[in-house]
């Protein structure tokens, strides 16, 4: 049961979101966080009511609110997943979109994932990416659209946006699928422009001990430029024939040490 306290500190969350009005406020976002925690029915009401707000900026509070709700983020499926899954049917705006496929990820709703798909050749970069990143929904069950997503992600992976590109190659890295395809894919990354694609690719390669990143590699590790993950790929790859390259980085790379120690112990 509620407290006079409780409902006090709820409106006044309410009224800070609403003085907000920019759903990027760091501000606007502890409010968010503080509602989702404390969970209750109040809450719930309110931020249902504000799903079916006709102004967006209310819409994608709603849905921020009901993604993660209640101090074990899963509290009222029924009332959340059923508000969700009618919203994605019609919304056009974007930004109660991006706040939407967050949403559906967070709760695990498999019924919407033909719809995340369907959003992976959208206009707006924001809403790309986003779909790259929530792919697949966890704990889908459907292999079809298991198949579908991961097909999705391949496609993504050559966007023309790179943070769509990290984004998709993170996903497909993370996932337990390993087919020539997949292989593919994380080959040609491992070579892109971009610095968080390649290194991305780098550790999907590794956990599927693809043999031929590893001359590609070793490349990278002799750049000037080189992150955890590529130190945390040769690690994974303990193939000797990366050790000069992890013996070279002990000059001068301090981002993790320790890091570096395994890899090198991995690969001698």
């Amino acid at each position: 049961m509620e407290t006079q306290n409780d409902i006090e500190f709820e409106d006044r969350h309410w009224q800070a979101i609403e003085t907000s009005g920019q759903i990027e406020s760091e501000e606007l976002w502890e409010s968010i966080y503080a509602l989702r925690k404390l969970g209750t029915a109040r809450v719930l009401s309110t931020a249902l009511s504000w799903c079916k707000d006709p102004a967006p900026f209310r819409r994608s509070v709603g849905v921020s609110i009901l993604a993660q709700f209640g101090m074990d983020t899963k509290a009222y499926p029924q009332e959340s997943q059923a508000m969700l899954l009618a919203m994605i049917a019609n919304e056009q705006d974007p930004e109660v979109i991006t706040s939407l496929i967050s949403a559906v990820h967070f709760r695990e709703l498999p019924d919407a994932a033909a719809w995340l798909i369907s959003l992976a050749e959208h206009p707006l970069e924001d809403v790309r990416w986003r779909v790259a990143w929530a792919l697949p929904i966890p704990n889908l069950s459907d292999l079809a659209m298991v198949r579908s997503s991961l097909e999705t992600l391949l496609k993504l992976m050559e966007d023309s946006e790179p943070e769509v590109r990290e984004w998709a190659t993170f996903s497909i890295s993370i996932t337990q699928e390993d087919t020539p395809a997949i292989r593919e894919a994380l080959l040609a990354r491992l070579s892109d422009s971009d610095f968080g694609t390649r290194s991305e690719a780098a550790v999907g390669l590794a956990d599927r001990k693809e043999p031929r990143a590893i001359e590609l590699l070793g490349q990278h590790l002799r750049s000037d430029r080189v992150g955890e993950l590529f130190v945390e790929a040769a690690e994974l790859y303990a193939d000797s024939s990366l050790r000069p390259a992890l013996l070279g980085l002990k000059k001068w790379w301090d981002v993790n040490p320790e890091l570096l120690d395994r890899a090198i112990a991995a690969c001698s």
